[in-house]
């Protein structure tokens, strides 16, 4: 078995901003990318991390104008990770980004909404593209361990990774020598 990123992939991700999809009404394409970018940590090496904030014109608006009060990592239980922060009003929000299906579940969404994001889902997919999940959330009680207001699901990021340029050779390589591929994806 191999990893498929970064083996046949670039492991270079990159979100094409006109197949963004949003599900709250009022809300631009670029507030759900910077919802994103504010659930990243910005100094680490992580792919989707990275490509969140390179969305933006400046890294440093992934943070501008907030005060960071708690980061949650990526874990593979949670599949998720979320930013807690005061805007410069004194509020306090919470933004994460993540597996679709988490997300969801998060926010407690209606069977019609769930079926809209797994149509969403399905029509990246048909394009190679994977999809990850941005949420908002209020935090009335101004406490990080404080379990907030309702989450709102609010927008799908549509992912895409290259394939290397020699990844159709290494394939062929691999069939000629007797190796039976099967590809799995998440």
């Amino acid at each position: 078995c191999s990893d498929k990123t970064g083996t046949l992939t670039l492991n270079k991700l990159s979100i094409d901003k006109n197949l963004i999809e949003m599900f709250v009404k009022g809300v631009e394409k670029d507030h759900v990318i910077l919802l994103a970018a504010r659930a990243s940590r910005t100094e680490n090496q992580d792919a989707i991390d990275a490509a969140m904030v390179g969305m933006l014109a400046d890294p440093k608006e992934a943070r501008a104008g907030i005060r960071e009060v708690h980061f949650l990592p990526f874990n593979p239980v949670d599949k998720r990770t979320a930013l807690t922060y005061i805007d410069d009003n004194g509020n306090w929000h919470r933004a994460s980004k993540g597996a679709p299906e988490q997300i969801l579940d998060l926010c407690g969404c209606r069977e019609d909404v769930r079926k809209k994001v797994h149509s969403v889902i399905e029509k990246f997919a048909e394009r190679g593209l994977r999809s990850l999940a941005v949420a908002r959330q209020e935090v009335p009680e101004k406490n990080k361990d404080s379990p907030g207001g309702p989450w709102q699901f609010v927008g799908l990021l549509p992912l895409f990774d290259p394939p290397r340029h020699d990844s159709a050779e290494t394939i062929r390589k691999a069939l000629n020598l007797g190796v039976n591929v099967k590809m799995i994806t998440g």
